[in-house]
């Protein structure tokens, strides 16, 4: 983080295959919490951004920092891949639709204002047009600000390349576009009710045509749009009112 910072990085982002495991690798009874805690005091002037945590890595400790800590982003990236239980045990992971509304309701309670993106799999071998369907369901009843949706890729070597239920390649794109519209429905205007609040912006550069552009603490680098701005250089912090949204992208002033 010193180098990252000494070279300019404003943002650091912590990320990992289970970035929630942190720290069970140490001798100290030290984890995730503890980590962005440290890291967020020892350097105020950086924002910290939490990628890739799994639900079981949401922990109250961790939620409780991220509220406390004006540059701990309010924003977790929890890959969900599935609501069905069947699917998810094929998967190899854990949860439910019922557990998952559990824990989004958590951490929405203890961070109101977090910004929520998670990452979906249509058409994963043994999908039933049911199962399907509650995962669009879910999407539309708990919706997140950002949803990333993909096919299933059979891939050889894993294990779910051996499973029974495979669907056809069309299925699949159907179904992830379908999944995608479903997202977008509850995504955009999610994106649109920022319009008139006052948020932090850090600058990241200028196109061709002189537009500034960066992102407020809502977005993640590369995955959730940007915000357009109107002053500030490269690694300035600016305050901005969102004037105006286009699908995933905001106007400030």
């Amino acid at each position: 983080v010193e180098r990252a910072r000494a070279d300019g990085a404003r943002e650091i982002d912590l990320i990992a295959q289970d970035t929630g495991r942190w720290g069970q690798d140490l001798p100290e009874e030290r984890d995730l919490a503890w980590l962005v805690n440290e890291l967020s005091e020892a350097f105020p002037d950086t924002w910290f951004r939490v990628m890739y945590l799994q639900p079981e890595g949401v922990t109250d400790a961790l939620l409780s920092v991220m509220a406390a800590r004006d540059n701990v982003c309010p924003y977790l990236d929890i890959p969900l891949q599935h609501v069905c239980a069947p699917l998810l045990r094929a998967m190899n992971r854990a949860g439910s639709a019922e557990k998952f509304h559990e824990l989004i309701e958590r951490i929405r309670a203890a961070v109101p204002d977090i910004t929520l993106r998670t990452t979906l799999i249509a058409g994963f071998p043994g999908e039933t047009d049911e199962q399907f369907e509650a995962l669009c369901d879910f999407v539309a009843e708990e919706p997140f600000d950002y949803v990333g949706v993909f096919p299933y890729s059979r891939e050889e070597g894993t294990a779910a390349f051996d499973l029974p239920g495979q669907l056809d390649e069309d299925e699949k794109a159907e179904r992830a576009q379908v999944l995608r519209d479903a997202a977008d429905a509850c995504c955009v205007p999610r994106i649109a009710e920022r319009i008139g609040r006052t948020m932090p912006v850090l600058v990241e550069g200028c196109e061709e045509d002189g537009q500034r552009y960066g992102r407020a603490q809502c977005q993640a680098p590369e995955v959730d749009g940007v915000t357009f701005v109107s002053e500030g250089e490269p690694g300035d912090v600016v305050e901005v009112v969102i004037a105006d949204t286009l699908l995933y992208e905001m106007e400030g002033e």
